[in-house]
This record gives structure tokens, C-alpha cells and sequence, in this order.
């Protein structure tokens, strides 16, 4: 980083409350001087920030992403290759909000990503924001795209259940048997030739949006196709459940048993006989309540891989931290009992994220700047602060002290993108 550079941002974090636009262009001519590694990261807060202000700086800022992850990102190690693809996604997501053809004619070149398998494929999240946007431009005439491109990943990865779970109720609007037709092609991919353990969950995403549109036989083949993908892609860890309903909390401490007991509301309307079948075959959901079929459960889930970490204090310490991941998707449903399941943690940093996405950033505030005088928490909190607290002069100014620049360039944009958050044109990944 060049003198002049450092100056221009030490003068800007003096500023009380610097100008969000003028610190993303500050923070962006200084780029070419990080590491590729670097660069992509700030790149990818730079561009989603940029949303916000400029589309076409956005996506000229998200190509720059994309280009140096796909040129310049080591590829050697396990890790790296993990991380190259991440990030071409990422960049190409990004993208996608400001122009999707131009994401959608790169979606092709992201190959496969083995250091992903047998967890998740990383360019089915870039087609859950990718394929509503293209309908969203051209409407059914981007099906065709939509269509080929969803083969891709299916002939080399996973389906993309999540993203046509968002189109099936637009598509059907304008052209139920199209709908229906795409309900069939997605129902056959399951069980997956290439099964992931996340493949599961988002055809349990597909399945509900799928529900009101299919025909009675289609509903039955679909509930089958998700009994027998249900064992294909069981992780190779313990995994712990909770499901949060409105009188009683349901604890599972098996995956097959949690994913069949997704799948018992469907199959109790699509075949009441299979249904009970299926509590005769699984005895431990025989006396459960029905989880709910329109809508997602409230669930966190925990998965421990070594058994010297498979105690209570680290397994209740992984469910808090997947609860902070949903509890602002359950609070725009029922904001108290969102609140009362987000005030129990005993993890500082996960009751802090709790109290902020909830909207009570006064709480929040208060145990940030406790938590923070503890120096081993630093570097998560440096996290929390860069989402949350971009507002709060104190903590900017807290920024002077770290020492490392690229640390702190990565904080900076993170507060520009946090400071422009509440802008009606800003998007980000959800």
C-alpha cells in the first residue's frame, strides 16, 4: 500500500462518519496493491457496497473479482482450490444483481469443485440468486437458459432445487403445465448421481414450493424420490437437531430420523397409508408433532466429526451459532418467540449477532464493547463490528488500532458496505 493511500484512509477514518461512497473508491484504487487473496476479498465487500450506488460500478468491480480469482487464486492445496471456487462464484453472484445475462454466460465455466464434494456444490447458490433475477428481466423467455443451465450442474453436481423453488410459483402464473413440466424434471434428478449432503435440505425447499402446484401423482412421486435420497447423503459426523415449534422444542440426535421426519407431513397427504408406514419403520417419530407442511421448520442442527468434541458444551455451542444464522428469517414470523429462543446463548459473540439482527443494536452495542476489552474474542468481534456497528464512531475509530493494513482495509470496506446496508438499491447474497 502505497504512502499517499495510507494517509487518504488514516485522514478518512478520522473523519467521525466518513462518506460511504468516497471510502469505496478510496478503499478501491488501493486493490492493486494486495495479494490476490486479499484483493478478491476486498473486491467482493466493495462490489456488493457498490449496489448501492452505482450498478455498473458494481458489476465492473464484480468482473474484477471474478477475473482475479480465476487467474491469479493459488489452485494447488485442497483449500485453495476450495476457496477459487468459492469466490468466481461469489463474484459471479454478485454480478448477477446488476447484470445476469453477463453472470449467466459465465455460469458455464465454473467447473465442478471436488474440494467441496461431498458437502455442498458452490454454483447452485449462484443460481438461487441468478435464475429469479433472469425471469425477473425477461420472464418465460429466460427458461431456456434457465433450463440448460440447470442440467449443467445436475450432469456434474447437484440439481438446483433451491433456485427453482423461488421460480415455480412465477413460472406457474403464467404457464401451469410448464410449471408442472418443470416439477417432473426436478423430481427426477432425486436421488442425485452425484448425492451431497446439503442436497436433502434444499429438496425439502423444492418440495413445499413444488406442493401447490403439483398433481396429486406428482406430489406421491415426489415424496418417494426424497425417502430415497434421504440415506444417500448422510454426513460422515454425529448430527443433532432441534426443532423449535410454538409449545414444545423436538430434540433429534439422528440425521436419517430428522430428514424422514421432514418428510412425514407430505407424506401423510400424499398417501396416509405411507405415512404410517413410515412411524412404524422409524419408531421414534411415532408420537412427535407434525412439523408444519407450507413453511420451513425451525430448526438448528449441529454436526461433530471428532468424538472428543461430542459433548454437551460443544454441541450446544454449534445449535447457537446455526440458530444467529436464521433467527431474522423466524422473527419476521413471530418476533417474540424469535427473541426468546435468541436469548439463550452462551456464546458472547452469538448473543451479540442475535441482539443485532433482531434490531435491538442499544443491547447489542452494550455487550460489543464488553466482549471487546477481551482481546482473545478480538477478531470475531472485529467481524461483528464490520457487519452491525458501522455506525458507531467509536468503534471506527477503534480501527486506528490495528496494525495489520490489509486487516484494516478489509474492516474499512465492510464498514462502507455496512454504512450504505439501509439503502432501498442495495443488494447482497443471501
Amino acid at each position: 500500500m502505497t504512502r499517499f493511500a495510507l494517509a487518504l484512509l488514516i485522514t478518512l477514518a478520522n473523519t467521525a462518519v466518513p462518506a460511504p461512497d468516497a471510502l469505496l473508491h478510496a478503499i478501491h484504487a488501493q486493490v492493486q496493491d494486495l495479494s490476490p487473496t486479499d484483493r478478491v476479498e476486498v473486491l467482493y465487500q466493495l462490489s456488493i457496497a457498490a449496489t448501492a450506488v452505482s450498478r455498473q460500478t458494481s458489476a465492473a468491480w464484480s468482473l474484477q473479482m471474478y477475473e482475479c480469482a480465476t487467474t491469479s487464486l493459488p489452485a494447488q492445496q485442497n483449500w485453495d482450490q476450495m476457496n477459487r471456487a468459492a469466490q468466481r462464484k461469489n463474484a459471479l453472484t454478485v454480478l448477477s444483481f446488476s447484470d445476469p445475462e453477463a453472470a449467466a454466460d459465465r455460469f458455464t465455466q465454473l467447473e465442478p469443485s471436488p474440494a467441496h464434494a461431498p458437502f455442498e456444490d458452490p454454483r447452485v447458490d449462484l443460481s438461487r440468486h441468478l435464475f429469479p433475477r433472469l425471469w425477473t428481466k425477461n420472464g418465460p423467455r429466460s427458461l431456456p437458459v434457465i433450463r440448460r443451465l440447470a442440467a449443467f450442474t445436475a450432469s456434474t453436481g447437484e440439481y438446483p432445487y433451491a433456485a427453482m423453488a423461488l421460480l415455480l410459483s412465477k413460472v406457474a402464473q403464467a404457464n401451469p403445465r410448464t410449471a408442472r413440466a418443470l416439477v417432473t424434471e426436478a423430481i427426477r434428478q432425486m436421488p442425485s448421481t452425484h448425492p451431497l449432503h446439503r442436497t436433502q435440505d434444499v429438496y425439502m425447499r423444492f418440495l413445499r414450493a413444488a406442493w401447490p402446484i403439483a398433481s396429486r401423482r406428482q406430489r406421491l412421486a415426489a415424496v418417494r424420490a426424497g425417502l430415497a435420497g434421504a440415506s444417500t447423503t448422510l454426513s460422515t459426523g454425529r448430527m443433532y437437531f432441534e426443532y423449535f415449534l410454538p409449545d414444545t422444542t423436538v430434540h433429534l440426535d439422528s440425521e436419517l430420523d430428522a430428514r424422514i421426519y421432514e418428510l412425514l407431513p407430505f407424506a401423510d397427504e400424499a398417501d396416509p397409508v405411507l405415512g404410517q408406514t413410515l412411524r412404524r419403520r422409524y419408531p421414534h417419530l411415532q408420537n412427535l408433532p407434525v412439523l408444519p407442511r407450507d413453511s420451513a421448520p425451525w430448526r438448528a442442527a449441529a454436526v461433530v466429526t471428532l468424538p472428543e468434541r461430542d459433548t454437551p458444551e460443544l454441541v450446544q455451542r454449534a445449535l447457537e451459532r446455526s440458530i444467529a444464522r436464521f433467527i431474522t428469517t423466524w422473527a419476521q414470523t413471530d418476533p417474540r418467540r424469535a427473541a426468546k429462543i435468541a436469548f439463550s446463548p452462551t456464546d458472547p459473540a452469538e448473543q451479540i449477532r442475535s441482539e443485532f439482527k433482531l434490531g435491538h443494536s442499544g443491547e447489542a452495542q452494550k455487550l460489543l464493547w464488553q466482549a471487546w476489552k477481551n482481546p482473545e474474542s478480538r477478531e470475531e468481534l472485529e467481524d461483528i463490528c464490520g457487519q452491525y456497528a458501522y455506525g458507531d464512531p467509536a468503534w471506527y475509530a477503534a480501527t486506528d488500532a490495528i496494525q495489520n493494513p490489509v486487516t484494516r482495509l478489509t474492516l474499512l470496506a465492510k464498514y462502507a458496505r455496512g454504512a450504505l446496508r439501509s439503502s432501498p438499491a442495495y443488494e447482497e447474497p443471501s
